[in-house]
């Protein structure tokens, strides 16, 4: 009786460490980069290399930024190459890495909650990661989590050759952004063609108008002497017709009086 009740609480405690693990694993890292090359499993975050943009014998490098809250404990563990060529690929104490005071080969850099774990290799051949035109073939980085807070991953950077099409599309996409930018600098230019000719068109209704008033203005002024020349002459002719008649008339006078 004694014994069935030993193996029983045994029993118990086994499956609340198996329920227990899982749940405290899932929590271990969370993503929060979009990628969609990216996975979390458990406590390993894993970088499909072969998903991703870039050929897989060229790289070197994968790059994490991520975050902390409780740095109290530290953090840390180890990275792994996986592949359908060469499986599991986990060397010791090489690619282990922890935080700055936790004396292990890779160091995490940063501070106050704040960090990035860089893991150099060398480029492998393609036999190392398998063909991948095989069935269920995978090549992949995986940063595993041994200890300390939950980390919450908020960038990945990979150092290699991009794939032909990636290649082509970024290409494409470069010499967009330059036609953009040339487009929006001829539609700046016409702006200021069209502002230029505004303000020559307004100069020139100015100078046209001023012109104008001077032409109008010499104009009225040409036909006042005008008119004051014709009342002189008016004048004149008047007056020597009055002279006229008046010689005629002292004439007439002396005639009588002879």
């Amino acid at each position: 009786m004694k014994i069935s009740k030993i193996f029983a609480g045994m029993s118990a405690l086994a499956i609340a460490a198996a329920t227990a693990i899982p749940a405290f694993a899932e929590k271990t890292f969370v993503d929060q980069t979009g990628l969609d090359y990216v996975t979390v499993d458990g406590s390993n975050y894993k970088v499909n290399l072969a998903a991703s943009p870039y050929e897989t014998t060229t790289i070197s490098s994968v790059k994490l930024t991520f975050t902390v809250e409780d740095e109290s404990a530290g953090f840390g563990g180890a990275f792994v190459l996986n592949s359908k060529g060469s499986g599991w690929d986990q060397r010791q104490p090489d690619w282990e890495w922890g935080n700055p005071d936790a004396d292990k080969t890779i160091v995490a850099e940063g501070s106050d909650g704040n960090y990035t774990v860089t893991f150099n290799f060398d480029p492998q051949a393609q036999e190392y990661w398998g063909d991948p035109s095989a069935e269920g073939y995978y090549a992949e980085v995986c940063c595993c989590s041994w200890w300390g807070a939950d980390i919450t991953v908020t960038g990945v950077e990979i150092t290699g050759d991009l794939k032909p099409e990636d290649a082509s599309s970024a290409a494409e996409d470069a010499s967009s952004a330059a036609e953009d930018a040339s487009s929006a600098a001829d539609a700046s230019s016409a702006a200021d063609s069209a502002s230029s000719a505004a303000d020559s068109s307004k100069a020139a209704t100015t100078n046209n108008n001023g012109k104008s008033g001077t032409t109008t203005t010499t104009a009225t002024s040409s036909a006042a002497a005008a008119s004051d020349n014709t009342n002189q002459a008016t004048g004149t002719t008047a007056g020597i017709a009055l002279a006229g008649l008046a010689l005629a008339g002292a004439v007439a006078v002396v005639a009588k009086r002879k």
